[in-house]
């Protein structure tokens, strides 16, 4: 709704957000994880941001990875399948696969999305992106970062040349900046 820059620096700040929550949970702990493995604990015990944020970045792969086009064909499939219902992320994963199957009958391509999705690391491991491969920075949210560590070289003795930029940007991009600082 607001670009392309808006959107990735939102999650920029979602990883932040899920980073964080695994620091709180520990790094080996089930919580910092989409399939958190609850060994009867409350259920309440591993609530966070965590599933929210990690399951925005399996998306956000799944869509790199099948390209926008054929992303869009799934979200339609699964919302058409799976609207009015709750469900587990292997019925999601099972939703995936039949959509593959349906629409890209080809064997190469079946069997290259589905073995490169890779959904035992993204359900199972703690922490972000288990794949390494998406980014959320942008020339905006690095120039914020740079405005910060600006001003920590500066040790507060001064201000930055250019830290009246700060009262140009949106209200993210300012986050991004105190969380550097």
């Amino acid at each position: 709704m607001y670009g392309g820059d808006f959107a990735k620096v939102e999650a920029l700040l979602g990883n932040t957000s899920l980073i964080n929550t695994a620091n709180n949970y520990g790094w080996t702990n089930t919580y910092s994880s989409i399939h958190p493995v609850l060994f009867g604990d409350n259920p309440d015990n591993s609530f966070s941001e965590m599933p929210y944020e990690k399951g925005y970045q399996l998306l956000q792969y799944i869509c790199n990875y099948i390209g926008g086009t054929a992303f869009q064909k799934y979200l339609a499939y699964y919302i058409d399948n799976n609207s009015w219902q709750s469900i587990t992320s292997f019925d999601q994963q099972r939703a995936f696969a039949n959509f593959v199957a349906s629409y890209y009958p080809e064997p190469e391509t079946i069997n290259a999305w589905l073995e490169g999705i890779a959904w035992n690391e993204w359900k199972y491991l703690v922490g972000p992106d288990p794949t390494g491969t998406l980014n959320f920075t942008t020339t905006n949210s690095v120039r914020a970062q740079q405005l910060a560590l600006d001003y920590i070289a500066l040790n507060g003795t001064a201000s930055p040349a250019n830290y009246k930029q700060y009262n140009t940007w949106y209200s993210n991009l300012k986050v991004v900046f105190q969380n550097t600082l």
